[in-house]
């Protein structure tokens, strides 16, 4: 009898004992469950941010010509386009441009008159977020990129030019700066051509923008 009285102690000893292991299991498990769900919302918290954005603009262009028998002079033009930025204090931008640029062209024969360069573009851009922390209400940013474009059309004009007069793949440098507020942006940028528009003549185009749109 006081055998199985022990055996049965035994048992109940044995039951309690591993009953208090496995009751501790969960809390060590819910530490470590809290520890990643914290480490996971801390990267969350550093990850880098991405805007969609569209917008449209004016612009005023001329083309720097030298040793030539036109001379121009700016006139307005605009332009429409999408881009998607990726980053926080840091920041890389592409985009698609539909611009139009307008220039204004004379020469000894021909009375002054604009002429349309219609392009389409490509530009990738780099910069900085001045008020990265805020960016979200309030952004203040610097960037400068390239500008690859192809013309699409020129108008007619008075000049008989036409899209055999052109190079029709273009590169143009821009910089700028940009003003986030909410959804809204604004920016303002110089774009220079490194390749010139006319061949076989110097004839680089020089183009001021300003830009507004939306970003989601």
């Amino acid at each position: 009898m006081k055998k199985i009285i022990s055996f049965l102690l035994f048992l109940i000893l044995f039951n309690i004992n591993a009953f208090t292991q496995t009751d501790s299991i969960p809390a060590d498990g819910v530490v470590v469950q809290d520890t990643v769900i914290e480490n996971i919302s801390k990267k969350k918290s550093h990850k880098r941010v991405s805007d969609f954005k569209i917008y449209g603009g004016v612009s005023t262009s001329k083309i720097l010509l030298s040793n030539s028998s036109y001379e121009s002079a700016y006139a307005a033009g605009y332009l429409l386009g999408f881009s998607y930025k990726r980053g926080r204090f840091a920041y890389w931008e592409i985009g698609v441009n539909y611009n139009n640029s307008v220039v204004s062209l004379e020469d000894v024969n021909v009375l002054e008159e604009n002429m349309q360069i219609r392009q389409l573009e490509a530009p990738l851009s780099f910069g900085i977020n001045l008020l990265s922390l805020t960016r979200r209400v309030l952004g203040v940013r610097v960037f400068g990129g390239v500008v690859p474009g192809y013309i699409v059309g020129i108008d007619d004009n008075p000049f008989n030019l036409g899209e055999d007069d052109f190079n029709r793949f273009q590169l143009s440098g821009r910089v700028g700066a940009g003003v986030d507020v909410f959804f809204l942006f604004l920016e303002v940028g110089y774009q220079y051509g490194f390749i010139d528009l006319l061949k076989d003549q110097d004839s680089d185009l020089s183009q001021l923008d300003l830009r507004l749109g939306f970003r989601f």
